[in-house]
């Protein structure tokens, strides 16, 4: 970390963290040397303010605001448990076959399901009913925000209440190898036993879809310490059960085993209190900078391929300002459609960028002007 206030910072969150998902009680003279103001700010930044605060409590040391975090946390998540129940619903009376994902299933492999924080609600769904599905979630009160552009469809209703809604579990155009591996998925998935069309993944292929989404992130934005603590908990209740032959073969297909080992292995290390050596305490700086999502700095990074010389940023420029039109799929189909539009397009798109996205575009330019290239950038970036 950059000084040492917040590397205590840090350690305090991780060893608070630590006691929770292990069912430990902190030392409470330890907690009560804690900054707890500068720990919350963290624990906010990479979504583990809940986990902390049961620690915490646990310890005998009150805190108002990691309370108030907790309640507020518990609140959203039966929120949107109540709303995934009527979402489900409506997709059982339609017939339309489903799958929860992410943090609707790893939130019970926690000591307390409130301990793994949700800022939405992930669902895999039947793609042939992608109208349907709309139809459905307009009519039970969500906004459309996002919609046929990327593998989900982004719905939205206050207060907080988000769910993506997911054709693919990867994208086509940003995860060509992942979409590819996952495109077939229903036909390994297993059918619940307490519905008519829900189904789950097996243990493995779950912890390989965990394993591939964390990459994703990783690799494009940065991740932060929830996406650890996941892979600690599930191991933590899961592994004696996994076969680990079968994973490592999976992984192997996606070039993917080196970075499970290691990922692993830290996460091991990190949460049951182990000492780090220095390539792990690097990367664990790079993960306490990118916080739960990743950063618009690591994306700049991972553009300039960590290099901020004159000429990458140069190249960076010319790449923005005359992106290949198979790049424009997504955001602008017409123009991909019809390249003759290209050249128009071309000369309008500064004018539209001032305009629709001008807080963004200057955003950019500020990024890729002050980017310094980073020493603790990640193992596999």
């Amino acid at each position: 970390m950059k000084n040492t206030d917040n590397q205590k910072a840090a350690t305090d969150l991780i060893y608070l963290v630590s006691c929770a998902v292990n069912g430990e009680k902190p030392d409470k003279r330890i907690c009560e040397k804690m900054n707890l103001d500068e720990v919350l700010n963290l624990a906010r930044r990479h979504s583990l303010s809940v986990a902390a605060a049961f620690a915490l409590e646990k310890s005998g040391v009150i805190s108002g605001n990691f309370r108030e975090e907790k309640y507020k946390a518990v609140r959203r998540l039966s929120l949107l448990n109540i709303e995934r129940g009527r979402v489900l619903s409506e997709l059982e009376k339609r017939g339309i076959w489903y799958m929860p994902l992410k943090g609707i299933v790893l939130k019970d492999y926690y000591p307390k399901t409130a301990m793994r924080e949700m800022s939405d609600n992930d669902i895999l769904f039947d793609l042939e009913k992608h109208s349907e599905v709309r139809s459905i979630m307009e009519g039970l009160g969500f906004k459309c925000i996002l919609y046929g552009k990327t593998n989900h469809d982004v719905y939205e209703k206050p207060p907080q209440l988000d769910f993506e809604m997911h054709r693919y579990l990867f994208d086509s155009l940003d995860e060509i190898e992942l979409f590819s591996y996952f495109k077939g998925v229903k036909s390994r998935l297993i059918k619940d036993q307490d519905n008519l069309c829900g189904y789950h993944m097996t243990y493995e292929d779950l912890y390989i879809y965990l394993i591939c989404h964390l990459r994703m992130h990783y690799q494009i934005m940065g991740t932060g310490l929830r996406s650890l603590l996941d892979i600690y908990v599930f191991r933590k209740k899961h592994v004696e059960a996994l076969d680990l032959c079968y994973i490592k073969s999976e992984l192997d297909k996606l070039k993917l085993f080196e970075f499970e080992q290691f990922i692993s292995q830290f996460a091991i290390k990190l949460f049951s209190g182990q000492s780090l050596n220095s390539q792990e305490s690097d990367e664990l700086n790079f993960i306490l900078s990118s916080n739960t999502h990743g950063t618009l700095d690591n994306v700049m990074m991972t553009n300039l391929n960590n290099d901020d010389s004159a000429s990458a940023k140069s190249k960076y420029v010319l790449n923005r300002l005359f992106p290949p039109v198979k790049s424009l799929k997504r955001g602008h189909p017409v123009v991909y459609r019809h390249k003759g539009l290209y050249p128009f397009w071309l000369v309008c798109r500064p004018f539209i960028g001032i305009v629709k996205h001008r807080k963004l575009m200057f955003g950019e330019i500020k990024r890729l002007k002050n980017f310094k290239k980073k020493e603790n950038n990640g193992k596999f970036n």
